[in-house]
């Protein structure tokens, strides 16, 4: 359990730098795109388009960062009230239900990839493939619903186990 931890984590601060990557990225192309079309009156053509399609990595690729380092609101005020089995069992419960919504979220993504190849879609000024950024979107689906799925473990283990019942714990206020 400590080694997939560990994993899921170097692979989540991986991605959440592609979405900082991305963001400095946005960030720079907004800047010289508002200076050009100030300045010279000369916007960056399918500046839109780029930040637009580049705006779901930048989004999708942090969701599994903030998971593993719990930054994700958990509403737990009626846990503490309950019975320690208890609690861990509904909390596990919440945490599978948010597991099975991404995996279908995750296979939808997939499903809409080939979608968009057979289609041929494209960005409107471009015509950049939007499948490349869904396929990124995509990865970054299943890697979200590999950290839940293992916080769901770690969830119904902690009825058992003190040791994940501190570390499930840690993070609920």
């Amino acid at each position: 359990m400590k080694k997939l931890t560990v994993l899921s984590r170097s692979l989540c601060r991986y991605l959440s730098y592609c979405s900082m990557a991305v963001l400095a990225l946005i960030m720079s192309l907004m800047t010289v795109d508002v200076m050009l079309r100030h300045l010279f009156n000369r916007p960056i053509t399918g500046g839109y388009d780029v930040i637009t399609i580049t705006m779901t990595i930048l989004v999708f690729a942090s969701w599994s960062y903030a998971q593993t380092e719990h930054s994700h609101v958990h509403v737990t005020m009626f846990l503490s009230m309950m019975p320690p089995k208890l609690r861990f069992a509904c909390f596990g419960f919440t945490s599978i239900l948010s597991t099975g919504i991404m995996a279908f979220a995750t296979v939808a993504t997939f499903q809409q990839i080939f979608k968009m190849i057979a289609e041929k879609i494209s960005t409107g000024t471009l015509f950049l493939p939007l499948w490349p950024f869904m396929a990124i979107e995509s990865a970054a689906f299943a890697v979200f619903t590999m950290v839940l799925a293992l916080d769901t473990v770690k969830a119904f283990g902690a009825i058992f186990n003190e040791e994940l019942a501190k570390e499930v714990q840690a993070f609920w206020t």
